[in-house]
């Protein structure tokens, strides 16, 4: 009689953990996910800057870059994508580009910048990129 409770108690609690990991599957973490924009700002230790180049790698289904100021060129290669930005005016580097996937961010790397005169910056040393991004709305709080 012990064997059984003991065997009973131990299929119930394996099942309730694959539930549980099964839900979560379902319900997601609260992060983004599904289509939408991610919207890339270079935070410069120098401030304004007049042109930035970047390659990206990684992401799901990247596509469509666009200028957030300024002019921006991309090209999808393979698994990475570079882009320059070129501004109209020195001032914050920004992009938007299109994702299937807002929750897998793409790895970048800042390749080359240029002050507000087009010289280019010797070190790129303390240049990063910082992502937000903005799922479809038709996805919005459906877990994607």
């Amino acid at each position: 009689m012990i064997r059984i409770e003991v065997s009973v108690i131990r299929t119930v609690a394996l099942g309730c953990l694959l539930f549980f990991a099964g839900a979560c599957d379902f319900l997601g973490p609260d992060g983004p996910k599904g289509p939408g924009d991610l919207f890339a700002t270079m935070v410069s230790p120098n401030g304004n800057e007049g042109s930035a180049v970047f390659e990206l790698s990684g992401g799901v289904g990247l596509g469509t870059v666009s200028p957030v100021g300024g002019e921006v060129f991309y090209e999808h290669s393979g698994s990475s994508t570079r882009i320059a930005v070129i501004m109209d005016e020195p001032g914050e580097v920004r992009f938007q580009i299109r994702t299937e996937n807002v929750g897998h961010l793409p790895e970048v790397t800042v390749i080359q910048v240029a002050d507000g005169e087009n010289d280019l910056r010797t070190s790129l040393s303390g240049y990063k990129v910082e992502f937000t991004w903005e799922e479809d709305s038709s996805k919005k709080g459906l877990g994607g």
